[in-house]
């Protein structure tokens, strides 16, 4: 009779432990819940010399894998190198940066910066930027024997793996807990997909709130890497709905007069609801943020519409005298090109997989920027036309602008086409990051929203 190695069975035996006892640690429960508190906005910091709420600038950060994360870097870099004098201070526009909201790819500029500010400049490129993370990510999923008896298990996948990468790479065990201890500006906002209801999760505590949940003890690295989990390509994120344990309660009115709504503002407050019902949603599963809004943008726009306008949005932020009101867009979106598909081949399950993704994302993305233009617009034209009230945050004769610094905007049709070709995993060719970081700059400075600011600023308006 053959006998079974004794290494063999050292494995097999790993593995029958792993299926049962591999569990990644979930999110920690509310202990009590504090209206108000945890990390959000008003938590932050407050306005003043260094960061003034009366130039209110947010800015979102795309998906797109690496290409994201170096658009994001090269905006970041522009907007430090623009000079501005503010309220009597002579400063960089980036100090002027309040907020981000990032998914996917952006999030780990995104998280890098709010976590470590201008060393970003530094050492991101060496340590991010210009490494092959692609093939780093497959090497630990396919050679590793330990990741393979931690795979097995039901309760572990690739996406979290891909948590502990971006925590080595990045943010070196570091919690929403540590973001707040900083008191300052900006206010990182990463949202995934919720699996059951398909609406955007957003890793910030007024939305751990109605799980009863504590963000400030969950790591960044794992908000970023669910942000990224990609179908098909990387597992879902599980999260514990811990919902009736806190004492949490909700605004009734608000959600109410939302739910009286046609449309966004109606569907987000169901989706709000849902989490109350812990038996019916004992978990919850998170994907890749860019499944229910690519361009992050939609957090501004439905926020707008829940809180019942501009007015009640920043009012809820805790802003006062808010003069000029920024919102900057950064995409790395992409375009497939039609060439691709000339064969009469049926194609490839790589390039349906993509079209898979790539169809909803850019469809959705297109109608997003449209609708924030048009709510500009709208905002624009209801502040230049009546009085503000003495509650406003807003001051008198203030504006709003939106920048649109994405890569649709390129105006050279060869450049655009040759960045848009640039693909979205993580790993970027020095040429292409060059390429990214050459762009990002041009989409700023060229942008004409960007220059009506600066010459707005400049002339003291």
């Amino acid at each position: 009779m053959n006998r079974i190695p004794h290494h063999a069975l050292l494995f097999l035996l790993g593995i029958l432990v792993g299926c049962d006892y591999v569990r990644p640690t979930l999110n920690a429960p509310l202990k009590q819940w504090e209206p108000g508190g945890g990390y959000r906005f008003a938590n932050v910091s407050q306005g003043g010399e260094d960061n003034s709420d009366s130039l209110l600038v947010i800015a979102t950060f795309s998906g797109g894998g690496t290409r994201a994360s170096a658009l994001a870097f090269g905006v970041l870099r522009e907007l430090a190198r623009q000079q501005i004098v503010w309220e009597g201070q002579r400063k960089r526009f980036l100090d002027e940066l309040d907020s981000i909201s990032a998914l996917s790819g952006g999030t780990f500029t995104a998280g890098y910066y709010v976590l470590h500010g201008d060393q970003i400049f530094h050492d991101f490129e060496p340590r991010f930027l210009r490494k092959d993370w692609e093939s780093e990510l497959r090497s630990r999923i396919l050679r590793s024997p330990s990741n393979w008896i931690r795979l097995w298990s039901p309760y572990f996948g690739r996406t979290h793996i891909l948590a502990e990468l971006v925590d080595e790479a990045l943010f070196n065990g570091k919690t929403y807990g540590d973001l707040l201890q900083r008191r300052r500006r900006p206010m990182l906002t990463i949202h995934a997909t919720d699996m059951a209801t398909l609406s955007r999760f957003e890793f910030e505590q007024t939305q751990f709130d109605w799980i009863c949940s504590d963000l400030a003890q969950l790591p960044l690295a794992r908000a970023s890497a669910a942000s990224a989990a990609l179908p098909l390509m990387l597992s879902p994120i599980t999260f514990k709905n811990y919902a009736g344990t806190c004492g949490f309660e909700y605004s009734k009115g608000i959600v109410e007069s939302a739910l009286k709504q046609s449309g966004t503002a109606a569907q987000r407050a169901k989706e709000y609801l849902s989490y109350l019902d812990a038996h019916k949603r004992p978990y919850i599963h998170l994907l890749d943020g860019g499944l229910s809004d690519n361009m992050a943008l939609r957090a501004v726009l439905e926020a707008r519409n829940l809180a019942g306008g501009v007015e009640k949005l920043l009012q809820y932020m805790r802003v006062t005298n808010v003069k000029k009101f920024v919102i900057l867009a950064v995409s790395a979106e992409t375009s497939p090109d039609v060439m691709d598909f000339g064969s009469y081949q049926i194609p490839t399950l790589a390039q349906a997989m993509r079209s898979l993704v790539d169809v909803p994302i850019n469809r959705y993305s297109t109608d997003t920027v449209s609708l924030m233009r048009q709510a500009v617009k709208r905002t624009r034209d209801e502040l230049g036309q009546r009085t503000r009230p003495a509650d406003s945050p807003f001051a008198e004769n203030a504006d709003i602008y939106f920048i649109n610094a994405s890569l649709s905007e390129v105006v050279d049709p060869d450049e655009r086409g040759a960045l848009m070709k640039i693909p979205t995993g993580l790993s970027l060719t020095d040429e292409q990051i060059d390429r990214l970081l050459l762009a990002a700059s041009r989409l700023i400075r060229g942008d004409p929203e960007f220059q009506r600011l600066m010459k707005d600023i400049d002339a003291g308006n």
